[in-house]
């Protein structure tokens, strides 16, 4: 898109692999066991957790091939665009209202870029956070949102 502060990218929706100059969202598999908090420490994961041994993370091509290589990492995959969007979907209007979570690590630019492509469908921005928007946007729009490498949550 060009006029956001910075790149978008629009995946599909069954993602196998983030633009190398991108930071995507992977799901980092880190059993339990001796080593699990100290794995968990140094790849920075938070309280985002995804199953009950996978923790979201945002990181580079190289920083995804350097986590999976750690000790005490079963695995590393990237987080699915279905598992960033809520079932719950107003049908009734043409312009249901969501709200966007973007990941804790998301910068203004990316706050901005969002809200810029949100205006380019056909949407309108009701309010904008440090790392979350309120908008009204077309539905195909809101699964479409799910595939944008910033966007952790949609409902």
């Amino acid at each position: 898109m060009r006029d956001a502060p910075v790149p978008l990218y629009l995946y599909p929706d069954a993602l196998e692999r983030y633009a190398p100059d991108d930071r995507g969202a992977y799901i980092v598999r880190v059993p339990d066991g001796p080593e699990r908090r100290g794995v968990l420490e140094a790849i920075g994961a938070s309280d985002d957790i995804a199953g009950e041994d996978g923790y979201v993370v945002r990181l580079t091509t190289a920083e995804r091939d350097e986590v999976a290589a750690k000790r005490g990492v079963a695995g590393v995959e990237p987080l699915q665009p279905a598992d960033r969007r809520s079932l719950l979907v107003d049908r009734t209007t043409e312009l249901p209202e969501v709200r966007i979570d973007l990941f804790r690590d998301a910068s203004p630019d990316e706050v901005a870029a969002v809200g810029a492509w949100i205006v380019a469908r056909g949407g309108r921005v009701l309010w904008s956070g440090r790392i979350a928007l309120r908008a009204r946007m077309p539905r195909e729009a809101i699964a479409e949102a799910s595939r944008l490498s910033p966007v952790r949550w949609i409902e």
